[in-house]
């Protein structure tokens, strides 16, 4: 079986910058696609967590704030690694709430 017929949803290609954090270490990486259950990264130099991890994904912005994923690991190649979210998120992921911004006078 094809792996892209097993998936709940169409994994998209998508540029952006994560940042795959754990309690006392994270590892900068980029997205090589996304999709609202999870995502696949390149994998950084030195990862190494083991499939069922628990991870914070932070998905890095130019300007302002950028959204925390609650994930997993879900898989671990030799070059990507795949990451299945706690929560389905909106594609790309997006902050929670709208964001407040405060004009000076």
């Amino acid at each position: 079986m094809d792996e892209t017929e097993r998936r709940d949803e169409p994994r998209l290609p998508f540029a952006a910058e994560v940042l795959v954090a754990r309690e006392d270490r994270g590892w900068r990486s980029a997205v090589l696609d996304l999709s609202s259950g999870g995502c696949a990264l390149l994998r950084p130099a030195g990862f190494d967590l083991h499939v069922g991890a628990v991870v914070t994904l932070y998905f890095l912005t130019r300007n302002g704030p950028g959204p925390a994923v609650g994930a997993r690991v879900a898989r671990v190649g030799a070059r990507d690694l795949g990451f299945e979210y706690h929560e389905p998120q909106a594609v790309p992921p997006a902050l929670a709430g709208p964001v407040r911004v405060s004009s000076a006078g």
